[in-house]
């Protein structure tokens, strides 16, 4: 009897302690470097602060059970001793700095509602509930670079990659993506690179599964699995721990760690093979090696240094600005099996030899690098900056042709010697500055004054007449009110982003195309002025209307009319019905006659010159309308990387890059199928 009471006194203390472990009331706590937690139930996962260094730590959750206290979910920036995570009595999570100020809020309790409990699961979740016991926060919907078993990553959302280092918790350089177009992607994000790891999956709802029971990874849609990412996991499966994380050097890995007897995460997959495949894994002007295909050596290519000695991955710049114009100045080095990876080509040339492709990187004085393939006798030039250099088991048989200049040794460039200090000079370096600044406060003054303003006015008036046609001059405040803050995004071209906007021009409410020209794109206003004369004297009935323009600061914008219908790469690859082959043919006919004119036939306002005199003339150019013919074929190409820019249509168009042959529709579904090279720039 004694003892049947004395059993049930332990189960019921258990129980107690297990529901405290379980679950957390509001006005509860924890304190950093009390090494206090929110336990699951079964102890495999706690919520706090992770202890990083002496004085930092980090809010998280991690694995309990295991001696390496792997991170799966985190919030940065690391925090002092003595700061808190709150559970307030208004439902709020909370951390909070030792003067008791607020850090950063986890769950505010505006939206979803303020929580009355919290609970840290045995899945890794930990969850917020309101009175009803519904969800108003859990951390499987705000990721860091982690995912576990039962979670799901829906359209849109992603994971980054931490920063390089143990204590680094920044967001790093690497990002995986659901995209809403239901492709899975991996890319180097502050780089605008394209993907270096993608699924082709492009359908509607598209949803990545880490499956609880199976600790198998896909891809789902609403009719079923469509992409398999993990194959195999170690069985029995609730023997293991599985996690799935984007690295601080760019790969997507899924792991696990035997529960009772592991010492450490075996890798069960990989999304990419070659870790120098990663897009800028190195930085700029960094070199990638990995002759094992498991980890990542970066170092400088020859004649540049690191940006930081203690951390080459960062990239590498060239310790001064070098004439390579001149060949006196440069060796040209081959470097063996090493690559430089993905779309930064500048020009190509087909069937050549290695000497004549180290004679082509000597003469131009634009370039300091190229790439030559000894199976295709083909070279590349390359654009800087220099990324994505490799070597690896992808790089095998490929030459690097690098320009390095003469007196740059290797190794950080010696610092000069510390001078000693020099009144007189002192004095006039002081005198120079004092009358610098005495200049520009005077210019400041000049051009705020209400006379200089009058004339920059009038000035501007004068922007228009001077182009000679009837154009409006509209100010940049105009064009972002009318484009509600430049935020109704129509499309981007080669030399800028069109907003969509609405103008009232004498009493008639019109729809407008505002085209705002990139920074990096600067013309000079005779330059600019130039452009607007020519377009404004082109007439014909396909062709939009021009407007107006602002020149204002450094703001390059031109306003044309609205096309009601849209684009025509719309009608070509929108959601709708696609046109069939035989209109598609019919089009870039239509867009090939459309560039002759506009290249060769514009009417301007003006006596035109008689330059073919014969009939004969034009029949026997047969030539230049087949040019003309399979540029239009590229402008409507289904594949949308294949499309040349504006530039590229028009450095076609005047016969500085050859225009090939569209590559088949077929060979496009091939997803490691290469560009054309004649389109690279």
């Amino acid at each position: 009897m004694f003892s049947t009471i004395f059993l049930s006194s332990i189960l019921v203390l258990l129980s107690l302690l297990n529901g405290f472990h379980a679950t957390i009331q509001p006005n509860t706590h924890i304190t950093a470097g009390s090494n206090s937690t929110w336990k699951s139930p079964s102890g495999d996962f706690e919520f706090g602060f992770l202890h990083l260094r002496s004085d930092l730590f980090l809010v998280g959750i991690w694995f309990g059970r295991i001696t390496e206290r792997k991170l799966v979910w985190y919030r940065a920036p690391p925090m002092e001793p003595n700061s808190q995570i709150q559970f307030t009595s208004a439902g709020q999570l909370v951390v909070v700095y030792p003067n008791g100020t607020t850090a950063q809020t986890i769950h505010g309790g505006a939206n979803g509602g303020a929580a009355t409990s919290a609970t840290m699961q045995d899945d890794g979740n930990f969850v917020m509930k309101d009175s009803n016991l519904r969800h108003v926060w859990e951390s499987f919907n705000f990721s860091a670079n982690t995912i576990l078993p039962g979670q799901t990553l829906q359209t849109n959302q992603t994971l980054f990659s931490k920063g390089r280092g143990p204590s680094n918790y920044s967001q790093g350089n690497f990002m995986l993506l659901m995209q809403n177009d239901g492709n899975l992607l991996l890319q180097a994000h502050q780089w605008s690179d394209p993907a270096y790891w993608f699924s082709s999956t492009l359908t509607s709802n598209v949803r990545l599964v880490f499956n609880a029971s199976t600790a198998l990874m896909y891809l789902v849609n609403d009719t079923g699995k469509i992409f398999n990412m993990t194959k195999t996991t170690p069985t029995p499966v609730e023997d293991y721990y599985h996690l799935a994380t984007i690295e601080e050097n760019g790969n997507f890995q899924q792991y696990a760690y035997h529960k009772r007897n592991g010492t450490e995460w075996s890798r069960v997959w990989r999304a990419v093979e070659d870790p120098c495949r990663v897009n800028v894994v190195c930085g700029v002007y960094g070199l990638c090696t990995s002759p094992d295909n498991e980890s990542v050596k970066c170092e400088c290519i020859p004649g540049y240094i690191p940006l930081d000695d203690q951390d080459v991955s960062k990239g590498c710049h060239p310790p001064a600005v070098i004439n390579y114009c001149a060949e006196t100045n440069f060796n040209l080095q081959v470097l063996d099996d090493t690559d430089f990876n993905f779309d930064i080509r500048l020009f190509s040339f087909d069937s050549v030899d290695l000497e004549s492709c180290k004679k082509a990187v000597k003469d131009d004085c634009n370039i300091v690098a190229a790439t030559y393939n000894h199976s295709t006798s083909t070279c590349v030039k390359k654009r800087l900056p220099l990324l994505n250099a490799r070597n690896s088991s992808s790089s095998k048989g490929m030459k690097a042709l690098l320009k390095v200049a003469h007196r740059v040794e290797s190794g950080t460039p010696k610092l000069p010697k510390k001078k000693s200090f020099n009144v007189r000079v002192f004095l006039k370096v002081l005198l120079a500055v004092t009358a610098t600044l005495a200049c520009f406060l005077g210019a400041l003054a000049v051009y705020y004054h209400p006379f200089a303003r009058r004339l920059t006015r009038r000035r501007k008036h004068l922007n228009a007449t001077a182009i000679g046609i009837n154009f409006r001059e509209f100010t940049f405040q105009e064009l972002h009110e009318a484009t509600e803050g430049f935020t109704r995004i129509l499309g981007r071209g080669g030399s800028g982003k069109v907003y969509r906007g609405g103008l009232v021009i004498d009493g008639v409410e019109i729809g407008i195309a505002v085209k705002t020209l990139e920074k990096k794109i600067e013309k000079s206003e005779s330059e600019f002025m130039t452009e607007l004369r020519i377009i404004g004297r082109t007439h014909h009935r396909n062709l939009v209307r021009l407007l107006g323009f602002c020149f204002e600061s450094s703001h390059r914008i031109i306003v044309y009319e609205l096309m009601p219908n849209g684009a025509l790469s719309r009608f070509l690859f929108g959601e709708r019905e696609r046109p069939e082959w035989g209109q598609r043919i019919e089009m870039a006919l239509g867009v090939a006659r459309g560039l002759l004119y506009l290249h060769e036939e514009c009417v301007v306002f003006r006596q035109l010159e008689l330059v073919v005199r014969h009939d004969s003339e034009v029949l026997n150019d047969f030539k230049r309308f087949e040019e003309m013919a399979l540029v239009g074929l590229w402008c409507v190409h289904p594949n949308p990387a294949l499309r040349p820019s504006m530039k590229h249509v028009m450095q076609m168009l005047d016969g500085t890059v050859e225009v090939g042959v569209p590559p088949l529709v077929y060979e496009q579904m091939m997803p490691d199928q290469s560009l054309s090279l004649s389109l690279q720039s």
